[in-house]
């Protein structure tokens, strides 16, 4: 189980113009922003969709063995009715612009407490990963779309959290999208703190991905007449 680590101090950030030291870096911006589709908007499967980059910025994510630093983002999503949600999309490129950016996903889920990250849910069960560039290139980095599968979370109607970090041997970031839907993504940074994005970077944005599953639909105002009368009879 991840826990959500709260700041005990903030280090003081120096912008950087382009990629930097691994070892220092945080984001990747600033980039020089389009207008694209996320790429993953044309399938049925989708429940959530937080949208495409822009090629603004890009948060870090990785493992603590990467280099000594666990560094995952978190961003908000609502559901209209209880979902199962059994997938992920996201856009990524790697420090070294080596690929495959990642070889899997660590996800978790999160309540929402008054538009921030709140009581722990649920760590998902991988069952599948794959990438797939998506022509895009990024500070001379190509970006790859990720699609992580697990077993299925299923989350009633409400808005929730979900914390992403790629898996791979090296700094992967995350890229974002200017402005946000909802509360501001947040990052989770063993070495800097845990908090608002625009705390550590100075620009609110929210991260580029989306969630699949299925809706799970609500039983009709029949069936639900038929099952009061099957237990008035058993009563009987």
């Amino acid at each position: 189980m991840t826990t959500i680590r709260n700041a005990s101090s903030v280090l003081a950030l120096v912008a950087v113009a382009g990629l930097a030291s691994a070892d220092n870096l945080t984001q990747i911006g600033p980039g020089t922003p389009v207008d694209t589709d996320s790429p993953w908007s044309s399938r049925t499967s989708i429940v959530w969709d937080n949208g495409g980059t822009d090629g603004s910025n890009g948060y870090s994510e990785a493992e603590a063995s990467v280099f000594g630093a666990y560094r995952s983002t978190l961003d908000d999503f609502t559901l209209t009715a209880a979902t199962s949600i059994t997938g992920f999309f996201g856009q990524y490129i790697s420090f070294s612009g080596a690929l495959p950016a990642g070889t899997g996903m660590n996800i978790s889920f999160y309540a929402d407490a008054a538009g921030t990250p709140g009581a722990f849910i649920a760590t998902t069960s991988s069952t599948g990963y794959s990438e797939a560039l998506s022509g895009n290139n990024w500070f001379g980095r190509d970006e790859v779309v990720n699609h992580a599968t697990f077993s299925p979370v299923v989350l009633g109607a409400g808005t929730y959290w979900v914390e992403m970090q790629i898996v791979n041997v090296e700094n992967d970031f995350h890229m974002v999208h200017a402005g946000t839907t909802g509360s501001e993504a947040w990052v989770n940074y063993a070495d800097i703190g845990t908090g608002p994005g625009s705390v550590f970077f100075g620009t609110a944005a929210d991260m580029a991905f989306a969630l699949e599953g299925d809706v799970i639909p609500a039983p009709s105002a029949v069936a639900l007449l038929g099952l009061a009368g099957l237990a008035g009879r058993r009563r009987r």
